[in-house]
């Protein structure tokens, strides 16, 4: 039986979301927009989107010299040629990013670049730490510096109890912009979960495995984790951008946990295959994975905001003094390089993040 493309939204189990971006629109248009990691999987459907509303300019920002390319190559071929500039930098980079910030004068930042691999960061504390805290505070203070008016955090569930390095740094830019004092620039963070069919995530590698005629492969068969559209994810963030208060964390409503086996099921059954022939192997959960992400933290004030499928979440912050005095021990724990202090060091910021253990929880969960 030959081998059928599945569309994400057929993978959902229910009706994608429609968001009225009007709004969007009118906050946009004619504005120059900067988009970190723009060559990425959440990047480059953010530039995507902004580009319909009719930015003066935008910024795409991204390490990657080859990814910016053939999403530049995209955008031509779909006959979009003017007002998209590609910057090949490292966000951590502060020349460069002061440069970019003053020759474009950019009014709205949407930072998407970061380490996102779970399973690899667990190795890697220091690249982590270094990219998904520290490149994002300077950013912050070059953006701040050069007038920007907003500047918008992509944040992860990971970051809600995190059992990841990965998590644990991202909580940590939460924290760092709802900390900072309040300046001239509106700092959101929009919190969120998986989205289907992005690089990396399950989806596409199920599907690679289907068409290789491979067993596919599954960490548990519990796992559950929470799924949207990328244009579903984009079009609530920006929508987010629009209604979010200095220091906001916005949490996208993403509907029920889906199971990952029920997903491979229902993929292989819409691929038009059947299941007797394709062999599932259960893998066992990754480090740094959990059994089920969640979008809150049982202390935080979950309120609802103008969009039904947007939430506000308040919670309990320490002062920015604090924080600081925080992130220098952090910092100079990565001089030292070792893997016990960073987490240390981490867990004084995030007191919440519990190391992974086989299982997908701490013994505190």
């Amino acid at each position: 039986m030959p081998f059928r493309e599945v569309s994400m939204e057929d993978l959902l189990g229910r009706k994608p979301l429609y968001v009225d971006l009007d709004t969007v629109r009118q906050n946009l248009n004619g504005r120059v927009v900067l988009v970190t990691g723009a060559a990425g999987s959440i990047g480059s459907a953010l530039c995507r989107q902004i580009i319909e509303y009719g930015p003066r300019k935008l910024v795409c920002v991204d390490q990657s010299e080859q990814g910016l390319e053939l999403f530049q190559r995209e955008l031509m071929d779909r006959g979009i040629q003017t007002g998209i500039v590609a910057v090949v930098a490292d966000v951590g980079d502060v020349d460069a990013m002061k440069q970019c910030f003053s020759t474009h004068q950019i009014e709205f930042a949407f930072h998407a670049a970061a380490r996102k691999h779970v399973p690899e960061m667990e190795s890697k504390e220091v690249e982590a730490v270094t990219n998904n805290i520290f490149a994002l505070a300077s950013l912050l203070d070059v953006a701040e510096e050069h007038s920007c008016r907003a500047f918008v955090l992509i944040s992860s569930d990971k970051a809600v109890n995190p059992a990841s390095v990965m998590g644990a740094t991202k909580r940590t830019g939460e924290l760092i912009l709802a900390s900072r004092p309040l300046k001239t620039m509106r700092c959101v963070s929009v919190r969120f979960g998986n989205v289907l069919g992005s690089s990396g995530s399950v989806v596409p590698i199920l599907q690679d495995q289907l068409r290789r005629g491979q067993p596919l492969t599954i960490t548990h068969a519990e796992a559950r984790r929470l799924f949207m559209t990328a244009r579903e994810a984009v079009s609530l963030l920006l929508q987010a951008f629009t209604i979010g208060t200095p220091g906001d964390i916005l949490v996208l409503e993403m509907g029920e946990p889906v199971n990952i086996l029920e997903m491979a099921r229902t993929l292989i059954r819409l691929s038009g295959l059947s299941e007797t022939p394709v062999k599932i192997e259960f893998t066992g959960l990754r480090p740094g994975e959990k059994l089920q992400e969640e979008l809150f933290y049982a202390n935080e004030t979950v309120t609802s905001t103008s969009c039904r499928e947007i939430k506000r979440v308040r919670g309990t912050y320490g002062s920015w003094r604090e924080l600081q005095r925080q992130l220098e021990a952090l910092r100079v724990s990565l001089t030292q390089g070792a893997p016990d202090e960073i987490r240390a060091r981490l867990r004084n910021i995030v007191p919440e993040f519990r190391d992974w253990m086989p299982g997908g929880a701490s013994p505190d969960y």
